[in-house]
């Protein structure tokens, strides 16, 4: 419901909004790659989607907050290639907006899909295509969209592309899966707390936790993260519009490592009740 009514409220401020639309197709730059050049049928490979945003501006993460509408792609693909799994995003940045807070990119950001092939596909070359949909946002908003489409040779050998390097980079950096059996969380009327009982064998400190299911918390207050022995606890106040607690929910968690880099994870955990 709440994207809903910011949909309808994008569109109002967007009819009446006085950009002209050539600067407003500038605001966003879309570019796509893969790391492959030719692909071997039956292999997997990935694409990932370029969007550069402009100064000052921004679009939103898979959770965009207490506003805003995700940043969504939607493919058409030959037949013989399935995608793999869903998007794969970066970590997003906390956004301040008109007394609300957002979670989004303020600059160029890369959306990274795996995609399999099957055996029994016969051609030349596969093509790929993507229409991209996203709000874009400054002190009004504006919703695009674009369509953008690749082609990969199909081959016998397996050919790695220029942007290889650039695509393997992006993947290390990007949370990883991580599923957690015994980490929980709880709540009463005004708060709900996450217990991290289980996680990666590297993490030394949990640093910040992000909900990516939507609507379950207050995202002007921060959560309040605790580290102990092998485990952290993370206190969130809940929305205020909230009608029901979820069975489970979606996160995810920023830590440093035992060589302190920065990594991240997602996980999903139940409710305890």
């Amino acid at each position: 419901m709440k994207n809903f009514i910011f949909l309808i409220a994008a569109i109002t401020l967007f009819i009446s909004y006085n950009l002209k639309a050539e600067d407003s197709d500038n605001l966003v730059k879309l570019d796509i790659y893969s790391n492959v050049k030719q692909i071997q049928v039956g292999s997997d490979f990935f694409i990932a989607i370029k969007l550069d945003v402009a100064e000052e501006w921004h679009i939103y993460w898979k959770n965009p907050g207490d506003s805003g509408l995700p940043t969504e792609v939607k493919w058409t693909l030959p037949k013989g290639v399935e995608a793999d799994g869903g998007l794969i995003w970066q970590v997003p940045e906390r956004i301040a907006w008109s007394g609300m807070v957002n979670y989004g990119f303020e600059h160029d950001v890369y959306l990274i899909q795996k995609f399999k092939t099957s055996r029994l596909i016969d051609a030349e070359s596969l093509k790929i295509k993507a229409h991209v949909n996203w709000l874009i946002c400054k002190e009004k908003c504006i919703p695009q969209d674009k369509k953008i489409e690749i082609s990969i040779a199909v081959g016998e050998m397996f050919e790695k592309s220029e942007y290889s390097k650039m695509i393997q980079d992006l993947l290390a950096s990007a949370p990883k899966q991580f599923k957690s059996t015994k980490s929980y969380f709880k709540s009463d009327d005004e708060n709900l707390e996450v217990k991290l009982t289980d996680m990666p064998s590297d993490v030394a400190q949990i640093i910040d936790l992000y909900l990516i299911t939507d609507s379950v918390t207050d995202n002007t207050v921060n959560a309040k993260v605790e580290n102990g022995n092998n485990k952290a606890t993370a206190k969130f106040k809940l929305s205020p519009y909230l009608d029901v607690v979820p069975a489970e929910i979606e996160l995810l968690v920023l830590y440093k490592d035992k060589n302190g880099n920065n990594k991240s994870y997602e996980t999903i955990i139940k409710n305890s009740k």
